[in-house]
């Protein structure tokens, strides 16, 4: 069903973001080949950070946003607080993004990176406002809560990175810059990326299954063992506490993920459509990936510094390579085929074409079979220290990244055309 006018915004503040954030996606992976002889040692390197950077902010934060500025007026049912906002989003994040990477791959800690830093924090600034603003004037609900906790936890980590960034150039932080690298990580992890797929989710999945039942009371359970064990985890991280906080603030957040999973399994198995598409497939996918990186976490809190240096570099990889980046590539072929029908049809005529008549499920599904191998391959080469592996795996992720782009390029060039589909059948 077509939404209300309102309800749609205007193509700008959605589809640029789609194409920055998929070139992005595809220079990650490249840049991982010259990379490859340092993705085995420790995660505080210059092309790791660069990468790290590009991955978070250029690919999957860009392309979160750009969804948002879609799904804040459905989940609302209000429209968006301003459609000006997002043009100057998109400008600063890409500008602070490039500002960063670019000095962080050279290791140069100069005006440039620290301009980038405060454009980034800046564009998140503003696209917390606009959020905010759109929600407060529609319709609340607990995914609301959990977007809008999730905003506040990602202006947090931009201002902590951004902190975290002088510290290199003067160094007046107390305690090791090593040590407010995790709070960072963490915080940037679990509090924005884990808590805004959480909210949204917890949306699209009942609607794309038809689910019959939605245990909410999972979800505002979710919600507070996610934000104690990220407070928890902050207050330890900059206040040194006791060592037990940080395994029992990672099992507060290991309990919202089990009732996350819950919810989840009860909303499937009430679904009224039984049959997924790859789309959805690859969502439940992500969402089981997701024990890798909470299994390397919990080996690396117990173990301490034991372990090898590439295990802090597979388990961030472990988690935007694969439940991240797995379940954006899913869900783009469930809301980016809807936003251009949106766009190709009018509300006040019946639609000729509908949005699974916009993508190829086979290229969902071929995307999906070059990725998930190529995934595994570079965890497994990062955790062994095998750079064959992690050329082979790299190899696999481009192909499938390849795909993804120029099916994502596919879709959006429908908004060119003009589909007279009766026209093609003969008038009886």
């Amino acid at each position: 069903m077509m939404p209300p006018a309102q309800q749609i915004p205007a193509k700008h503040t959605v589809i640029p973001y789609y194409l920055i954030a998929v070139i992005a996606f595809l220079i990650v992976i490249g840049l991982c080949i010259p990379a490859a002889e340092v993705l085995t040692g420790h995660h505080f390197h210059p092309k790791i950070l660069a990468i790290t950077h590009l991955a978070v902010l250029g690919w999957a934060t860009m392309l979160i946003f750009g969804a948002s500025n879609q799904l804040a007026p459905v989940l609302s049912e209000h429209a968006l607080y301003s459609e000006h906002i997002p043009c100057a989003v998109l400008v600063l994040l890409t500008a602070g993004t490039s500002l960063l990477v670019i000095n962080f791959w050279r290791f140069s800690f100069g005006a440039a990176i620290f301009t980038g830093g405060s454009l980034v924090l800046l564009a998140f600034g503003l696209q917390a406002w606009n959020q905010f603003h759109t929600f407060r004037a529609g319709k609340e609900s607990i995914a609301t809560r959990f977007i809008l906790t999730a905003q506040l936890w990602l202006l947090l980590t931009a201002a902590l990175g951004l902190l975290l960034l002088i510290n290199l150039r003067y160094s007046f932080l107390p305690a090791s810059h090593l040590e407010y690298l995790k709070v960072h990580a963490a915080v940037g992890m679990a509090g924005w990326f884990l808590q805004l797929v959480t909210g949204v989710s917890s949306k699209l999945i009942p609607m794309f299954l038809l689910s019959q039942t939605t245990p909410n009371k999972l979800l505002s359970y979710t919600y507070y063992f996610f934000n104690g064990g990220l407070a928890l985890f902050l207050i330890t991280g900059i206040v040194a506490g006791p060592a037990v906080i940080a395994p029992i603030a990672l099992l507060l957040i290991l309990a919202g993920v089990i009732f996350y999973s819950r919810y989840v399994y009860i909303c499937r198995r009430s679904a009224m459509r039984k049959r997924l598409d790859h789309g959805m497939r690859q969502t439940f996918l992500a969402i089981s990936l997701l024990i890798l990186p909470l299994v390397l976490l919990g080996i690396s809190v117990l173990a301490g510094r034991r372990l090898p240096d590439g295990w802090g570099t597979a388990f961030g990889y472990s988690f935007m390579a694969g439940f991240i980046s797995i379940i954006i590539m899913g869900q783009t072929f469930k809301t980016l085929p809807f936003i251009i029908w949106m766009h190709i049809n009018s509300p006040d005529e019946p639609p000729e074409l509908m949005p699974a008549n916009l993508y190829r499920e086979g290229l969902v599904r071929l995307q999906m079979w070059l990725y998930a191998p190529g995934y595994l391959l570079l965890i497994t080469g990062i955790l062994l220290g095998q750079v064959r592996l992690l050329y082979a795996g790299i190899g696999l992720m481009m192909l499938a990244a390849a795909v993804y782009a120029g099916h994502v390029l596919y879709i959006i060039s429908k908004l060119k055309c003009k589909w007279k589909l009766t026209s093609a059948i003969p008038h009886l």
